[in-house]
């Protein structure tokens, strides 16, 4: 085994354990001893990869979302039309968050604040961004393809990821009466339907 592979092995390891700590007692009651407490090593071991506890948290989470925005691309660049995509683009989300559910818990729990407030959030802010563009992208090509009618792709987009957000966090809520097949299903119909009954009102007359 080469060094290279060691020191790699070393860095996912207490990435492992970083996620582990951070989504039982969350950001603020963890501290670094937790998290080489948990992956076996000494503190200062950590602190060879890692400066701060806030520098391990951002990377620990932006480690599953590259994952996840990889795994949500290749996925939906398998399927053809826009409606798949969108289904795609949902259920990826859900079943990793439900395979994942440290990621998710630490995900939901941390990353409005850490994303907006700190300088550290920048890594957070370009992933975000970067995976909005791409989804905007494909909504975009839908449209040049007349799959659905022009509007704004970005905002769609956005619109996609608030979806996904809803339905992940209820999903660490635990309501039984959400099924993944079932929710994806109402929401990508939803988004495809729309909820007007054809009938303008009076400000669209």
């Amino acid at each position: 085994m080469t060094d290279q592979s060691v020191t790699e092995r070393k860095h996912d390891a207490i990435l492992d354990a970083a996620r582990t700590v951070f989504s039982r007692e969350g950001y603020a009651a963890s501290c670094v001893d937790d998290v080489a407490a948990e992956a076996g090593i000494g503190k200062g071991t950590v602190y060879l990869y890692f400066k701060s506890k806030e520098e391990l948290y951002v990377a620990a989470l932006a480690r599953d979302i590259r994952v996840l925005a990889g795994k949500a691309r290749e996925e939906m660049e398998s399927v053809p039309a826009f409606r798949e995509k969108v289904e795609v683009f949902l259920r990826v989300r859900l079943e990793y968050c439900r395979a994942h559910e440290d990621f998710l818990r630490i995900y939901l729990s941390e990353y409005g604040s850490m994303c907006v407030n700190t300088p550290m959030g920048k890594e957070l802010r370009r992933l975000k961004r970067n995976n909005m563009k791409y989804v905007a992208s494909v909504v975009q090509k839908a449209i040049d393809r007349r799959e659905i009618r022009k509007v704004s792709a970005p905002a769609l987009a956005a619109t996609l990821f608030d979806m996904a957000h809803g339905l992940v966090e209820r999903r660490l809520l635990g309501w039984k009466e959400f099924q993944v097949r079932g929710e994806i299903a109402f929401a990508t119909d939803l988004l495809w339907q729309g909820i007007g009954t054809g009938t303008p009102t009076r400000r669209q007359r």
